[in-house]
């Protein structure tokens, strides 16, 4: 009965296909000999594309009007998307993998309709149409007639054009489906287009092609609002992690300034959401949640229309800013000098393991507990401890003792709030341990935040013997273990950040970049920032070569990867053993490996945390 059924179905759609390649051609007959667009054979995009077409006069037997750019000039145009090419390559990758083999070819395409980079199916290489959409071409209605690209710059709905649906008769050996992206305002930052000589409908294609997008508009939306409050929401609290998790941005006055479509759809009542405040939106302000959004609590709330959702902040520097702002305007510190409201210190956080550690460190400095940050030497531990002292809005100055001071250095400055900061305390001679034991357990009843910073957390230290035990158990509290550069998943903002310190007009050439990307960096930020001045004093210009680093030495140990790990798996498949038994062994050792952390163990895989956690059970 089943077969029956798959079979009967099969025919139907085959039937369906067969009307539908009736009523086009009749369409075409009407536009190419009588130049009249019959509305009624065609679906509403394609009759609406092809009656723009017809009215600017466009020859539907004739060639495109080519107006590709030259080598410069796409240069040119590829710096201006930096960011969309840098977010949307890995996943064209990732499309690539998913459909490679089924003769298509992925395009990306810019907000004026320019393609900027292309991935071509070997299956694919051969068709007339790999050599027209190229990078460079611009493929909007004014140039090429109706097709997929050109109709979803123009409605900004995804398009899907088949076979003769092109208003080109040149163009008919070809299908393409392209999807836009936003830019969190509601403007078109790209197009995502893949194109196939499959006549039938892709709906499967275009379904990813759409999870491509949204998952570029929530990167582009991250990396441009990194010092705005960042709120994700989903109407079910386990969807918040997923890539259907609705994205809205405030700013410091808790209006939204940014939202995803996805979030734009929950919200689908409301029009006109950019400007509004939360309180507009929602039925509870945000400053009764600040607290609890501030120390990474997942709240839930309800919009205008009594819809409830799951609402969470995104750790950035901007929900450290929420939870400062959240402690009552009466136990707030004042300061006369002004020394604890020095501006909050630059930093990337946008790495996912870092900001998933740093998840209620606002409120435990809100608290007063005790903070150890550890980790390799140079990952910006120091750095970080400055962060939390001006994000907490702490009274009173920012104090730090390192290894060789004296018991002298301890002043009884430090006991008049603000933060102190121990650094490596582990390395301090037994004298001055004791002395540091005694501070600390003045620091309790005067309000003075305390931070230890070292290659390892307290217990560690002690364990080894290098610090005293009931210094340990004073300085253990809030724990965060800083990762070492080469795992770190945003070094590309790093380094554009470091650049624009050094000299803001500097940039990379994509050799230099690539190189960097796999070095192994023993030094972390440090060797990174050093390498970064060093070039810049080499180069005669404002772009930076290989030939800028020659000191510059490739990772020893490469990260690991999905194909990596792919190609690993195709070999033990080959002795014998079955795909899914592989699979999960793989991915059980790499949780092992990352000491539980599903969240790390996943993104070294290149898998999501579901597929993790599917495997694991």
């Amino acid at each position: 009965m089943a077969f029956a059924f798959t079979k009967n179905r099969g025919r139907r759609e085959e039937d369906n296909m067969a009307i539908q390649s009736r009523e086009i051609s009749r369409a075409r007959q009407s536009l190419e000999r009588r130049g009249r667009v019959s509305t009624a054979s065609l679906p509403p995009d394609i009759a609406e594309s092809w009656q723009r077409c017809v009215d600017l006069g466009l020859d539907p037997l004739g060639p495109a009007r080519l107006a590709d750019l030259d080598a410069d000039a796409l240069r040119d145009a590829c710096e201006s998307h930096d960011d969309l090419i840098r977010f949307a390559r890995p996943e064209i990758e990732l499309l690539y993998d998913q459909i490679a083999g089924s003769n298509f070819m992925i395009a990306l395409g810019s907000s004026d309709g320019l393609i900027l980079q292309t991935l071509v199916d070997h299956q694919f290489a051969d068709n007339a149409a790999a050599h027209t959409v190229v990078p460079g071409s611009d493929w909007t209605e004014v140039v090429r007639g109706t097709n997929a690209l050109g109709i979803a710059l123009k409605t900004g709905r995804p398009a899907h054009v088949y076979g003769e649906e092109h208003y080109l008769r040149a163009n008919a050996g070809v299908s393409c489906i392209c999807t836009p992206i936003f830019d969190g305002r509601g403007a078109i930052a790209g197009l995502l287009d893949a194109s196939t000589t499959a006549a039938h409908r892709q709906e499967h294609t275009a379904a990813l092609l759409q999870m491509s997008a949204g998952n570029i508009e929530n990167c582009l939306i991250r990396s441009r609002c990194e010092d705005q409050l960042i709120l994700l929401f989903h109407p079910r609290p386990e969807y918040l992690d997923t890539l259907s998790v609705g994205v809205l941005v405030l700013d410091r006055d808790y209006r939204i300034v940014a939202f995803n479509r996805r979030g734009g759809i929950f919200l689908a009542g409301l029009s006109d959401l950019i400007g509004r405040s939360f309180s507009a939106v929602f039925e509870e302000p945000l400053e009764s949640l600040a607290s609890r959004l501030g120390r990474g609590e997942t709240v839930r709330v309800r919009d205008r229309f009594g819809s409830a959702a799951s609402m969470r902040c995104l750790s950035n520097r901007a929900s450290f800013a929420l939870s400062a702002r959240a402690v009552p305007v009466a136990t707030r510190p004042v300061t006369d000098d002004g020394a604890a409201q020095a501006a909050t210190p630059a930093l990337i956080l946008e790495d996912p393991v870092l900001a998933e550690r740093l998840t209620g460190l606002p409120q435990a400095a809100h608290r007063g507990l005790c903070i150890s940050i550890d980790g390799e030497t140079g990952t910006g531990k120091t750095a970080l401890a400055g962060f939390i002292h001006a994000s907490a809005g702490r009274q009173g100055a920012w104090h730090c003792l390192r290894p060789g001071d004296s018991p002298e250095a301890i002043t009884p400055a430090m006991l008049e709030g603000g933060t102190l900061c121990i650094d490596a305390p582990g390395e301090f001679d037994p004298t001055t341990q004791a002395a540091l034991l005694r501070l600390v357990e003045r620091l309790q009843d005067n309000d003075v935040l305390l931070i230890s910073t070292g290659l390892e957390g307290p217990a560690q230290e002690a364990s080894q013997g290098r610090l005293r035990t009931d210094l340990a158990y004073r300085l253990a509290g809030f724990r965060v273990a800083v990762p070492p550069l080469r795992e770190r998943d945003d070094l590309d903002e790093l380094i554009e950040h470091c650049l624009a310190e050094i000299q803001p007009d500097l940039r990379l050439t994509a050799a230099a970049l690539k190189a960097l990307q796999g070095h192994h960096w023993p030094g972390n930020l440090h060797e990174l920032r050093s390498q970064l001045q060093h070039a810049s004093v080499r180069t005669a210009g404002f772009e930076l070569g290989i030939e800028d680093f020659p000191d510059l030495a490739t990772a020893v140990d490469p990260p690991i990867t999905a194909g990596r790990i792919a190609e690993a798996l195709m070999q033990l498949t080959d002795n014998g053993l079955k795909w899914r038994d592989v699979h999960g062994q793989t991915i059980a050792l790499m949780v092992e490996q990352c000491e539980g952390n599903v969240a790390d163990a996943a993104r070294r895989l290149g898998l999501s945390r579901t597929t993790v956690y599917k495997y694991l059970q």
